[in-house]
């Protein structure tokens, strides 16, 4: 089952008088359970093409379609509701609210939609991160670790189905690293897809597919066996 579907994705962008192609007609389809690593060194592509398929970007030309929903003639109040419904994300920075805890980062989805059940909702996606003792704790309160589990939280507590990941393990050391990485493939092997922009070799090694994109375009797409 396709949860993605790319049909010759471009994207372009003004810079001055000049015009910079970051994508050039990309076709790209990602199944259900894949657990696949966007490759490429910084201005590949690959931020935009994440971006695109989290319905974050817009491409210039082409058609997207996330779960069987087409996405270019959607208006963004729409698209909004596909991105909460179907994706979540993670973020190398972890994205998360300061003064918020631990908690309420991971309701804030929910509190979007107006999900009523919101903190039985939350506390059992902290749980499943490994983090139930800590759910009054703050960002500052908690290790580099500990706060991508409560990003991994958050992205897994509207139960999507797709999970974005933007450099996740950048900021961690190795170990932590490590165990992030593990965390993903046991979600990974409950049947959520995984997509990561990374260039972190550690990474690579756990995917099962690797798409290499170099100014834009894929120039490799490789299954592979999961480490």
């Amino acid at each position: 089952m396709e949860v993605v579907k790319l049909n010759n994705i471009s994207r372009f962008f003004s810079l001055g008088n000049s015009q910079v192609n970051a994508l050039k007609n990309v076709n790209l389809s990602v199944n259900k359970g894949e657990f696949l690593v966007l490759k490429g060194s910084s201005g590949s592509g690959k931020s935009t093409l994440l971006n695109i398929i989290g319905a974050m970007d817009e491409a210039s030309t082409g058609e997207v379609e996330i779960a069987g929903k087409p996405l270019n003639k959607l208006s963004d109040a729409k698209k909004s509701k596909i991105r909460q419904k179907h994706i979540g994300f993670i973020f190398q920075s972890f994205n998360l609210l300061p003064v918020l805890t631990a908690l309420e980062n991971v309701q804030y989805p929910l509190s979007l939609q107006g999900d009523k059940n919101s903190k039985n909702k939350a506390i059992k996606a902290l749980a499943q991160v490994g983090l139930a003792d800590f759910i009054h704790h703050r960002p500052n309160q908690l290790s580099g670790g500990q706060m991508q589990r409560v990003a991994i939280a958050r992205a897994l507590v509207t139960q999507p189905d797709i999970i974005l990941a933007d450099e996740p393990t950048a900021n961690l050391d190795s170990v932590t690293a490590k165990s992030i990485m593990e965390l993903m493939k046991q979600l990974n092997q409950q049947g959520i897809t995984f997509i990561f922009a990374t260039h972190h070799e550690f990474v690579l090694t756990q995917a099962s597919r690797i798409i290499e994109l170099k100014d834009g375009q894929i120039m490799h797409d490789k299954q592979k066996a999961a480490a």
